[in-house]
């Protein structure tokens, strides 16, 4: 029997009860857990338990006599909706549901009858219901957090037992075309096409719960394709499934296409001449082999699919490391880098290729490995023969500059010993002859024969100047430091230039070959300061430095753009320069030259000594 009721007829049987079974009563109404107090006509407390007194944490002095509005509410009055209020115009029982503070209550009045069928007062029965408040609330909120995220959802969500749908959410609805309550009690095979029905009905009464596809049937009779995956689990007491299924219809499309295209590119690569394209997979197991990786490496496609990379074109020196590079691909993301390689065919050559390298997702989200070679013989081959043609075109250079110099020499020799000689042999004579000749010569004959003096010396200084010029042989007497000063010197007062010679750390002389590539810099980029850079200061920098010869030639001239100076369709105005890098490089030397317009011109030169 509910306290409540229980209450109401003690209550209401009190004046029949003997004095002796009064204090039976009390302790029976102070056991009752909920709140519960005996009011008068006007609302007033006649009598109250003690989970009463807790609850108002009054004692029953000061609780009996007041109103329950004064002692809950903290009013004069009753507060709107009062259930005393309503009882005594319903004599019926009457209950309320609010909130005071943190707590829910139930608050409930009963009408007590006299004799006479009167209103002769009220049971007030207060329940704190905040814990099933608090439940209630949870399921609510779940309930509504379920179906939000189930409306929400872009799959269909369905709910069944045993096959039956129980419940469906609003995509559901859009995606099949079933109303909710035309969706309920319906198999859920009905939303699959016949052909795969069977496969759906199994997976779903054995409790399979990876995805798989399947084809859709809608209300309408059209079908779409669909991911499947459903899930076991308890709902409402029941145990049910939840399957949520989603139409891949343009995933199917792009995958499609995706088909297509991979088929187009295959198709290219296939067929594409001399560029070599394989594919493998992650374990490195060749998928693709077109026809110039057949003609490359001797392997038929069938011979070469299904193998690994390593056994069919990697030397066996190159396995180990190449395996490493590829899981270090796959597992780290580190791309084996572009560039030159030496591969193996299947007779076991090895020769060389240009290699590059991709990684790729396939449709299923698969990693492959695409290598795109290229066979680098011929060009190796013709690199090899360009090289021969430059070492023997140094040579040559090589031959033809000693030869100049060696020429060059003889004919400053003859110039200087013979012909010096010859001239002076001249001037002799003359003067012997003028001694035999009459004291009273005429005029016109004297100034000839001081013309004859004069012309002789002339020659004479021109042909030591042009000897020097030629090859000076105190370079090969004396050595490059005292031929510069001397050239130099001679430079200054032809030009009226200040030059700056700086000789430093040169104690020892190096090689004549080396000398004479330093001197003919050095003359040959004076010269062109004279011709073209109208500069008013030059700097030579002569050194001994780390096993080098070097040289240094600064001017504060004009300067001038190099690359235009020296490009390949007009090179009249940069022979020199050539010329000087020629006569370096024979003897494996660095030359640098710096310039631009107006700011001068820079000459460098390294000459290793060994």
């Amino acid at each position: 029997m509910p306290a409540e009721k229980q209450t109401h007829e003690k209550i209401n049987q009190k004046k029949m009860l003997p004095k002796t079974t009064l204090a039976q009563w009390q302790t029976t109404f102070d056991a009752i857990n909920d709140a519960v107090c005996l009011l008068d006509m006007n609302g007033k407390i006649l009598r109250c338990n003690k989970t009463m007194e807790s609850f108002l944490k009054k004692s029953s002095k000061e609780i009996i006599g007041g109103t329950c509005w004064k002692l809950v509410h903290g009013t004069d009055k009753p507060v709107k909706g009062c259930p005393i209020v309503r009882m005594k115009k319903t004599f019926c029982r009457e209950t309320l549901v609010l909130k005071v503070d943190d707590k829910w209550l139930n608050v409930t009045v009963d009408p007590v009858i006299d004799e006479t069928g009167n209103l002769a007062g009220a049971v007030h029965i207060i329940s704190d219901i905040t814990r099933r408040k608090q439940r209630e609330e949870a399921i609510k909120e779940s309930k509504e957090r379920y179906r939000g995220l189930s409306e929400a959802s872009f799959e269909a969500i369905f709910i069944s037992e045993k096959g039956v749908c129980l419940e469906q959410n609003s995509t559901a609805e859009k995606m099949f075309g079933y109303t909710l309550s035309e969706a309920i009690g319906r198999k859920g095979v009905e939303w699959i096409a016949p052909e795969d029905r069977e496969m759906v009905m199994n997976n779903m009464l054995s409790g399979y719960e990876e995805p798989y596809e399947a084809t859709a049937l809608r209300k309408d009779g059209s079908t779409f394709p669909a991911e499947i995956q459903g899930k076991m689990m308890h709902y409402k007491r029941r145990t049910v499934r939840v399957t949520a299924l989603n139409d891949i219809t343009k995933r199917k499309q792009a995958e499609k296409e995706l088909r297509k295209s991979e088929q187009r590119f295959r198709s290219i690569f296939e067929n594409i001449p001399n560029i070599a394209v394989q594919g493998y997979d992650a374990d490195r197991k060749i998928i693709f082999w077109n026809q110039a990786s057949e003609k490359l490496y001797g392997y038929m496609k069938e011979e070469a699919i299904g193998n690994q990379l390593e056994d069919l074109i990697i030397p066996s020196e190159m396995r180990k490391s190449v395996i490493e590079a590829v899981r270090n691909w796959v597992e780290n993301g580190i791309p084996i880098p572009h560039g030159e390689l030496k591969l193996m065919r299947k007779d076991k050559t090895t020769f060389p290729v240009y290699s590059s390298h991709v990684i790729l997702k396939n449709i299923n989200g698969e990693l492959e490995m695409y290598c795109i070679d290229i066979d680098m013989t011929e060009r190796k081959q013709a690199e090899e023969t360009l090289l021969n043609s430059e070492k023997r075109l140094h040579y040559l250079s090589s031959q033809l500059i000693t030869a100049q110099e060696k020429e060059r020499r003889r004919i400053s020799f003859e110039l200087h010993d013979e012909m010096g000689q010859a001239l002076t042999a001249i001037s002799i004579n003359i003067r012997s002859i003028e001694k035999e000749l009459p004291l009273d010569l005429t005029p016109l004959i004297k100034e000839r024969i001081a013309e004859i003096y004069s012309l002789a010396d002339q020659a004479s200084e021109q042909i030591r100047e042009l000897s020097h010029y030629l090859r000076p042989s105190m370079l090969d007497d004396l050595g490059l430091v005292p031929t510069l000063r001397w050239y130099l010197d001679v430079y200054r007062k032809r030009t009226n230039l200040d030059v700056k010679y700086e000789p430093i750390n040169f104690e020892e002389r190096p090689s004549p070959e080396v000398e004479t590539v330093i001197y003919r810099v050095v003359q040959e980029a004076l010269n062109n300061i004279v011709k073209h850079a109208q500069a008013g200061s030059v700097l030579v920098r002569l050194e001994f430095k780390d096993k080098e010869a070097a040289v240094f030639i600064k001017d504060n001239g004009r300067g001038f753009e190099v690359n235009e100076f020296l490009a390949p369709d007009d090179l009249k105005g940069g022979i020199g320069i050539l010329g000087m890098q020629e006569r370096v490089s024979i003897l494996r030397g660095k030359f640098s030259i710096q310039s631009s317009k107006g700011h001068g011109t820079r000459i460098s030169v390294e000459i290793p000594l060994h």
